[in-house]
C-alpha cells in the first residue's frame, strides 16, 4: 500500500496546518473529509495570489464547488519591518533563496508585532456549498494543498501575505541603501568546465562532509523543495532560467540519490540514456516534442527510450538505441532457441540471426552487454524499437507459452 500523503512537512507548512485545524476544532470530521478529498485529486489548480487562494473543488456526488480562503495580509509599514528583518541578517535572504524559512526570521518579526505565520483567526474561507461549517470539507481539502506549495517555496507564504517574490526583494534592496542586494554577486561568475577542469569526469568524487551526511541520515527522503533562479542569464549562454531551473532540479535529484541509495551519478551516461532518462521522469507531451528537436531525434523514438528506461533503466536505453550492445553469441542464441523449442515451440517459429532471435509479428530476442535477455518489438512506419520485457537471466521467461 502506497505511504498516505502528508500535508505540511516543513515547519513552516506545519504552521499553515496547524492555523488550519485550530479554525476547525469544533468538527474535525470536515478536516478528515478534506484531507481525502486533497488526496484523490478532487481539488483543482490552485490560484495563489495576494490575500487570497482559491480552486474548484469536485464534490462526493460530482458537482464542482468554488473554494477560496482569504487570507490576512500585511500593512506596508508592517512589510517594511518584515524588510528590515529579512535585510538585517544575511542568512534570512540566503535560506529564502534556497527554499527555506529561517525559524529568525520569523521571531525577528514578532519581535516588532508582525506576525509572517497565520494564526486560527486569519484564514477566511468560502464555498459555493451549502455547508454552514468554517471550513467545510472543501475548503479544508483547499487548505491542506496550500502547506504542499508553501512546503515547496516560502515565497509563496509572504504572496498570501501580500507581496510576491520579485515584490519583496525589491522592498529589501530598497531599504538596505549602498549594499548588495541579496540577490546579486560582486563576482561575474565562473565558467562550469573551467571549474570542473581540474577534476577528470572518472575521478572519485570527495567524501561526502559530515554535516550532509547527518541530514541525509535523519530525512532520508527526496527533497522537495528547491528555489527557482531569480537572476539573468548573459544572453551568449543561450539559456533561458527555467531550462536552468530543470538541470538544477534534476541535479539535486541525483546528488541525493547517490547520497540515500548509492545510486550512479549519471554523468557519464550516453546522450540516449541522459535523454532518455529525463524524458521518463520531467517533461509532459509538449516539452517531449520540443527536446525531440534540440536533439534531432524522432518523437516516437525517443519516446521508446523512455519507456525502455522506465522498464530496465538505463541498460534497457543501451539495448533500443544501439544494437552494439548486443552480444552476437551464437552458441547461447543456439541453446536458447533449443530452450524455447523443448518448452512447446517449433524451430519454423523461431529464427536464429547473427546477434538475435526472431519470432513472430516482430518480436526479437537479443542478449545485451550486461549478459542478459531482452525482448524488443519493431513498431511503427519507422520499425522503431520497443522494449517489451527485460531484463532475464532464461530467455524462456520472457515468452508467453506457445498456443
Amino acid at each position: 500500500m502506497a505511504p498516505r500523503t502528508q500535508f505540511g512537512t516543513t515547519w513552516w507548512g506545519k504552521a499553515w496546518v496547524d492555523a488550519l485545524e485550530r479554525s476547525a476544532m469544533l468538527d474535525p470530521s470536515r478536516l478528515q473529509r478534506g484531507r481525502s478529498y486533497a488526496r484523490d485529486g478532487s481539488v483543482g489548480r490552485l490560484t495563489i495570489a495576494p490575500g487570497y487562494v482559491a480552486a474548484t473543488v469536485r464534490g462526493s456526488r460530482g458537482r464542482i464547488y468554488h473554494t477560496d480562503v482569504a487570507v490576512k495580509t500585511l500593512a506596508e509599514s508592517e512589510w517594511e519591518q518584515v524588510a528590515d528583518a529579512i535585510g538585517a541578517r544575511a542568512g534570512h535572504a540566503a535560506a529564502l533563496l534556497d527554499g527555506e524559512l529561517d525559524p529568525a526570521l520569523i521571531e525577528d518579526a514578532a519581535s516588532v508585532d508582525v506576525q509572517l505565520l497565520p494564526g486560527s483567526g486569519d484564514l477566511r474561507p468560502d464555498c459555493s456549498c451549502p455547508d454552514w461549517a468554517e471550513p467545510c470539507k472543501h475548503a479544508a481539502a483547499l487548505c491542506y494543498l496550500v502547506a504542499n506549495e508553501l512546503d515547496h517555496d516560502p515565497f509563496q507564504l509572504f504572496l498570501l501575505r501580500g507581496k510576491g517574490r520579485e515584490e519583496l526583494l525589491a522592498l529589501v534592496r530598497e531599504r538596505r541603501p549602498g549594499r548588495h542586494s541579496i540577490d546579486e554577486r560582486s563576482e561575474p561568475g565562473v565558467d562550469a568546465a573551467a571549474a570542473w577542469s581540474a577534476m577528470p569526469l572518472g575521478e572519485p568524487l570527495a567524501p561526502v562532509p559530515e554535516s550532509v551526511s547527518m541530514v541525509v541520515s535523519r530525512h532520508r527522503r527526496s527533497p522537495t523543495r528547491f528555489a527557482t533562479f531569480a537572476g539573468r542569464l548573459p544572453s551568449r549562454i543561450g539559456l533561458e532560467p527555467s531550462a536552468l531551473d530543470d538541470l538544477a532540479h534534476d541535479a539535486a535529484e541525483r546528488a541525493w540519490a547517490m547520497l540515500v541509495d548509492g545510486a550512479p551519478s549519471g554523468l557519464r551516461s550516453e546522450e540516449s540514456v541522459d535523454l532518455a532518462r529525463r524524458v521518463a521522469v520531467l517533461v509532459d507531451g509538449r516539452e517531449l516534442a520540443h527536446i525531440a528537436a534540440l536533439a534531432g531525434i524522432p518523437a516516437a523514438r525517443l519516446t521508446a527510450w523512455a519507456a525502455a528506461w522506465r522498464l530496465a533503466g538505463d541498460d534497457g536505453v543501451r539495448v533500443v538505441a544501439d544494437p552494439d550492445w548486443w552480444i552476437a553469441d551464437q552458441t547461447r542464441l543456439e541453446a536458447a532457441r533449443e530452450s524455447l523449442v523443448e518448452s512447446g515451440y517449433s524451430k519454423r517459429q523461431i529464427g536464429l540471426g547473427w546477434d538475435a532471435l526472431r519470432m513472430r509479428s516482430g518480436t526479437w530476442l537479443v542478449i545485451g552487454l550486461d549478459g542478459r535477455w531482452y525482448k524488443l518489438r519493431e513498431q511503427g512506419s519507422r520499425h522503431e524499437m520497443h522494449l517489451v520485457a527485460g531484463p532475464a537471466d532464461d530467455v524462456v521467461d520472457l515468452v508467453d507459452p506457445p498456443a
